[in-house]
C-alpha cells in the first residue's frame, strides 16, 4: 500500500532495536512512506513525524485526523477533471495520490504506452479508487503527531532524551524528483525550505545521533559513525547497500540469497561436435540460476528471469541459455536479460548461436505465450570495454552507446534487432557456415 525504497529487513530490525528502548514518544523526521512507523506498530510508543513531501503530509495529516488541504491545479482539470470527485479532503485524497505515483508521470507524455496507461486508470479509476479507500482504512498505523516542517528545525524541537529513529533522503533532491508529478498537478500550502544535500544528509545524522537512544540507515557509508555500525543490508544483487547505525543495537548482516538447483543436462564439451537439430527447454529459477553462476561473467549483477531457456543440440546436450522479460516500455518488445554459451568448447564463436536461438520464431513464440502480448522486436543490454559487442555484431543493430554506469566495464551498448525472422534450423545452417567452425588443434 505504501511505497517505498527501504528494503523489508530493515523493518525487522528497526523493530527488534526499538524493543530495547523506554516505552513513550518516539521522533521520526524525513518519515518518507511511514517504513519507521509501520514496524513501530503496536510496541506502544507514541509516534510523533515530520516532513515536506507532498505525498507524506497527506499521509501523515490524514493519519492525524487534520484536513490533508489538497487540490487539483485549476490548469490540470481539463485532463484530469475525473479525478475531482475523489478529493475528500481525507482519505479519498490520499488514495488519489498513492494511484497518482503509479500514472500521473504519463499524462501529457506522447507514446502508445503512457497513453494507454492513463486510459487504463481513467476507466478502472472507480473500482481502483475505493480499493485503496478500503485498504488504508485497515491500517493499524497511528501517529500521535505530525508536522509539515523542514528536519533541521523541527529537530531542534525534539527533547535531547527522546528516541529518533529516521531514514533521511539518501541522495540530494531525490523526493523533489519523485514528487514531480503530484506537484505539477495539486496545490498544497507547500512550506519553504532548501533541499537537503549530500553535507546537510550527514549534518542530521550527527543531529539525530546526539542522544541516548537513536537509529538511522543511508546508502552513504559514515566514517564518523563506524563505530556505531551495527549492520549492512544488501537486499539483493543490484540494490545498493544500507548501513544501519544505531546507539544500541544487535549486529546484522543481510546479503542475497538465490536458489540454486542442479542441472543435470549433459553439456557440449572440449572435443565435441555440434550437431542439429537444435531444441529448447524451460528451465526453473533455481537451475538458471546455476548456471549463469557457472557460466556468466561473475561482474555482472544477476537479475530475476521472466522466462529461462536452455539450448540443446541434437544429442540433447546444453549450448547455452538466455532468459528474457517483457519490456517495460514498448509492448511488442522482448528484453534479453541475459545470455551466454557453455564453455569450453570447440567453438569459440558458439555465443552467437545462442544470440540467434534467442531471436528466432520458436523463441518468439515462448516469448508471446509466457507475457500474453505479441512479440516482435528483441532489445538487450551490453557491458563492454570495447565500442561494440563482437557477440552481438551483425545479429542485432547498436542503438546507443554511452558510459557504463557499472564498475569495470567503458561502455553502456544498447542493442535492438526484429525478432522471429528464421526458424531455429535456419540460425544453426547460417551459424555453422559464418561463425561454425571449430578451433584447429596442434599438438606437440
Amino acid at each position: 500500500m505504501f511505497q517505498g525504497t527501504i528494503p523489508g529487513p530493515m523493518r525487522s530490525i528497526v523493530r527488534e532495536t526499538a524493543s530495547l528502548w523506554p516505552r513513550g514518544p518516539v521522533y521520526v523526521p524525513c518519515c518518507g512512506n511511514f517504513t519507521i512507523e509501520r514496524s513501530l506498530a503496536g510496541m506502544g510508543f507514541g509516534l510523533h513525524s515530520s516532513d515536506v513531501s507532498i505525498y507524506t503530509s497527506a499521509v501523515g495529516r490524514w493519519l492525524t485526523r487534520q484536513p490533508v488541504g489538497i487540490q487539483l491545479r485549476d490548469e490540470s482539470r481539463d485532463e484530469l477533471g475525473w479525478l475531482a470527485d475523489s478529493l475528500d479532503d481525507g482519505v479519498g485524497t490520499v488514495a488519489t495520490l498513492m494511484l497518482g505515483t503509479r500514472f500521473l508521470a504519463s499524462v501529457g507524455r506522447e507514446g502508445l504506452w503512457h497513453e494507454r496507461v492513463v486510459r487504463s486508470y481513467r476507466e478502472q479509476w472507480k473500482a481502483k479508487h475505493a480499493e485503496t479507500v478500503e485498504r488504508l482504512s485497515g491500517s493499524d498505523v497511528e501517529l500521535a503527531s505530525y508536522e509539515v516542517e523542514d528536519v533541521r528545525s523541527w529537530l531542534q524541537k525534539v527533547p535531547g532524551d527522546a528516541p529518533v529513529c529516521s531514514f533521511p533522503p539518501f541522495y540530494g533532491g531525490g523526493y523533489e524528483k519523485l514528487y514531480e508529478p503530484l506537484e505539477a498537478h495539486f496545490t498544497w500550502d507547500a512550506p519553504q525550505y532548501e533541499p537537503l544535500s549530500d553535507d546537510d544528509v550527514v549534518s542530521v545524522l550527527g543531529a539525530i545521533t546526539d542522544r541516548p537512544y537513536w537509529l538511522t540507515a543511508s546508502n552513504h557509508s559514515v566514517p564518523e559513525l563506524h563505530r556505531y555500525l551495527r549492520g549492512v543490508i544488501k537486499a539483493t544483487p543490484r540494490a545498493a547497500p544500507f548501513y544501519v547505525y544505531a546507539s544500541e543495537a544487535r549486529t546484522r548482516i543481510v546479503a542475497p540469497r538465490q536458489p540454486i538447483d542442479p542441472v543435470k543436462i549433459p553439456r557440449l564439451r572440449e572435443g565435441d561436435e555440434l550437431v542439429g537439430p537444435l531444441t529448447l527447454s524451460l528451465l526453473k529459477p533455481g537451475q538458471f540460476n546455476a548456471l549463469r553462476s557457472r557460466y556468466l561473467n561473475p561482474k555482472i549483477a544477476p537479475g530475476a528471469a521472466n522466462l529461462a531457456v536452455a539450448v540443446r543440440d541434437g544429442c540433447g546436450r546444453l549450448l547455452g541459455v538466455f532468459a528474457m522479460a517483457p519490456s517495460t516500455f514498448t509492448p511488442d518488445e522482448a528484453y534479453v536479460l541475459s545470455d551466454f554459451a557453455v564453455a569450453p568448447t570447440d567453438y569459440p564463436r558458439l555465443s552467437k548461436l545462442i544470440v540467434m536461438a534467442a531471436t528466432s520464431a520458436e523463441t518468439q513464440l515462448l516469448c508471446q505465450r509466457a507475457f500474453s502480448r505479441r512479440i516482435r522486436r528483441v532489445a538487450t543490454t551490453a557491458f563492454s570495454n570495447n565500442p561494440v559487442s563482437m557477440k552481438y555484431r551483425g545479429l542485432l543493430r547498436l542503438h546507443k552507446r554511452s558510459p557504463s554506469n557499472e564498475d569495470g566495464w567503458k561502455f553502456q551498448l544498447q542493442y535492438q534487432g526484429p525478432m522471429g525472422q528464421h526458424t531455429l534450423a535456419e540460425a544453426l545452417q547460417m551459424w555453422a557456415k559464418r561463425w561454425g567452425a571449430p578451433m584447429t588443434k596442434t599438438g606437440v
